[in-house]
């Protein structure tokens, strides 16, 4: 006897302006609704009706996703059609039977965390923003280096002259951070990770604090200016006497991958350990 579809209504998100991916969405709307699946798009009607959303696109694309629909405890499963896959990791060419699998409550579901921050200046909030990977402060288009205080929890750690900082959630480990020498953090460890990006001083190394955590970076000196990224894909420019606070938001992503999802096994294959040069 076949099993009745657990979710009843999806939302389908796509790459905006790639083909490739609207060509697979078209694919995806074709098999659910041979299944009885109501299919929406478009933020208010999935922000409204979905019990699902399915993004066919790549990290990025499920990136965008999260922090858009965080508050709407919608879960979220990613076709792969970016090149890493590290969120996003159901392969196109498996989309059919792993979508049918989900359906069937075959699947597995895990929790991630994002970063609130708030530019704030004399008390006031210059601007709010979401993060599912990392919030990276860092130098605007100059080799000029910027100085800074950290604080954690209202106690200074230290003063840092540097290209900049990444603060990173366990999920965003394996992004930026990875590359400017921090730890990979597994998604079920409750941290934030302190990256510097260049520090002049040699001594400074990555630094992990609990979740719960009040992060605070003062900029203190800017030769040409500094801007703060969002995941990579959304800023704003601060200044001198500017504080960027960051703490873990309220409200959490619920991922839903594969029945035999293995984490190791991603990274293994996305980092190529063990392979011969």
């Amino acid at each position: 006897m076949e099993k009745s579809n657990m979710f009843h209504t999806i939302g389908i998100i796509t790459k905006p302006n790639d083909p490739r991916s609207n060509d697979k969405a078209k694919e995806l709307s074709a098999l659910l609704k041979g299944k009885g699946v109501d299919v929406v798009q478009g933020d208010k009607q999935i922000a409204e009706q979905a019990d699902l959303i399915i993004v066919v696109g790549g990290d990025g694309s499920l990136l965008n996703t999260a922090r858009t629909f965080v508050d709407n405890k919608i879960p979220i499963l990613g076709i792969n059609l970016g090149r890493l896959g590290f969120l996003a990791d159901v392969p196109a060419t498996s989309m059919v039977d792993i979508v049918t699998e989900v359906l069937n409550g075959d699947f597995t579901q895990e929790k991630r965390h994002l970063l609130s921050c708030k530019i704030e200046q004399d008390g006031k909030i210059l601007g709010q923003f979401l993060a599912l990977n990392d919030v990276v402060v860092h130098r605007a288009e100059t080799l000029k280096m910027i100085e800074f205080d950290l604080l954690i929890d209202g106690k200074f750690v230290n003063n840092q002259r540097a290209d900049g900082l990444i603060v990173t959630t366990p999920t965003g480990s394996t992004a930026y951070a990875l590359s400017s020498g921090g730890p990979i953090m597994h998604p079920g460890v409750n941290a934030i990770g302190l990256v510097s990006i260049c520090p002049h001083t040699m001594s400074h190394r990555p630094l992990l604090v609990p979740g719960d955590s009040e992060v605070v970076i003062q900029v203190k000196d800017l030769d040409n200016g500094a801007i703060v990224s969002f995941d990579g894909q959304t800023s704003m420019a601060v200044s001198v006497g500017q504080d960027i606070c960051l703490h873990q938001y309220r409200n959490l992503i619920h991922l839903l991958h594969p029945k035999n999802y293995d984490y190791f096994e991603i990274i293994r294959s996305k980092l190529h350990w063990g392979h011969k040069l």
